[in-house]
């Protein structure tokens, strides 16, 4: 009896033991592998930014063993500053910028893709019915420097017949300011995306086209290269940390839950946001790089927009600045 005595504390030690060695263990891959200091130029309020936002909100980072420092630094050729000179290590600007950093010696490359199109519309003020009535009106840009945006806006006009000098376009300021001023009357048109392109319409702005016509890589991903050669397996996991986020944002039975995430960070409209959703994932689908996968097409036409302006050199080939590797593993890792 004395021997049983001993023997069954001796067994409850065991496996209590062995119950907290298997809670550490099970822990253990939880606990962050990778931290990436990852750059965005404003508030991910958009849409489009759903992949990162989800993946945030519903720990598919931390799932992939990645804990996401996240900076806010804007404009877009600050931030790819940032990534080239390793104070960052990734972030999201506006692919025009980085492709030219890169052709200009910065070590950075667009590893994904938020969107396919530049998601922009060119509203009109309410009296306004066609593309002739802009002439010798001012139009309402967040910029006015040579860059992708403004040649796109510059080819819209001009296939309906406005030519350069015909109109004025000038740096309006944020959306919520471009918007101002259209409503105000301050400017005769204005260039603007979700949710105040919604918000124009539904007031009665007229709606004479968008930059989306012409296929072009807007919003995506980039890295420091060095960064990502040595800290592969980093780069792959929040890659497919945001792929992961894409999939349940793109799933309709998601809709209610990914609309609230968005509206909460914007602190707007739930009613606005929801269709916001429902133009990027139901009616203009073209808008977004599915699964963060830019089309040949639209990798292509931003490389010959800059070509157009001279900022590369011609003949520049995509590939030259993109590099999907990081994210083919990643979608390999992710499934169908």
């Amino acid at each position: 009896m004395a021997k049983h005595m001993i023997v069954r504390p001796l067994m409850a030690l065991l496996v209590v033991a062995a119950m907290v060695a298997g809670a550490i263990g099970t822990a253990r891959p939880q606990q962050p592998r990778y931290t990436v200091r990852f750059g965005v130029v404003g508030t991910t309020s958009t849409m489009y930014y759903a992949p990162l936002v989800v993946a945030q909100d519903k720990g598919f980072f931390a799932q992939q063993g990645v804990q996401l420092s996240q900076t806010v630094i804007g404009p877009d050729d600050n931030l790819v500053r940032a990534v080239a000179g390793r104070a960052l290590d990734m972030g999201i600007p506006e692919v025009s910028i980085a492709i030219n950093g890169a052709a200009h010696g910065a070590p950075v490359r667009v590893v994904a893709s938020l969107t396919d199109r530049y998601p922009y519309d060119l509203f009109a003020a309410k009296g306004s019915k066609s593309y002739a009535d802009l002439r010798g009106k001012t139009i309402s840009h967040w910029t006015v420097a040579p860059e992708v945006s403004v040649a796109l806006i510059r080819q819209l006009l001009a296939a309906h017949g406005v030519k350069e000098g015909e109109y004025n376009l000038i740096a309006g300021g944020g959306l919520a300011a471009r918007y101002a001023a259209l409503t105000q009357g301050a400017v005769g048109a204005a260039i603007l995306t979700a949710p105040y392109d919604l918000l124009a319409r539904k007031n009665g702005f007229t709606d004479l086209g968008g930059l989306y016509d012409i296929p072009a890589v807007f919003a995506g991903v980039i890295t420091n290269t060095n960064w990502a050669a040595a800290h592969h397996d980093a780069a792959v996991a929040t890659l497919k940390a945001m792929v992961l986020g894409f999939r349940y944002a793109a799933n309709p039975a998601n809709k209610a839950e990914v609309v609230k995430m968005i509206a909460d960070i914007g602190k707007t409209d739930p009613a606005v946001v929801s269709q916001t959703y429902d133009q990027f994932f139901k009616t203009q689908t073209f808008l977004l790089s599915w699964d963060l996968v830019p089309s040949q097409r639209s990798m292509q036409g931003v490389v010959d927009i800059l070509t157009s302006l001279g900022q590369l050199p011609k003949g520049a080939n995509a590939l030259s600045y993109f590099d999907l590797s990081y994210l083919n593993q990643a979608l390999a890792q992710a499934g169908k």
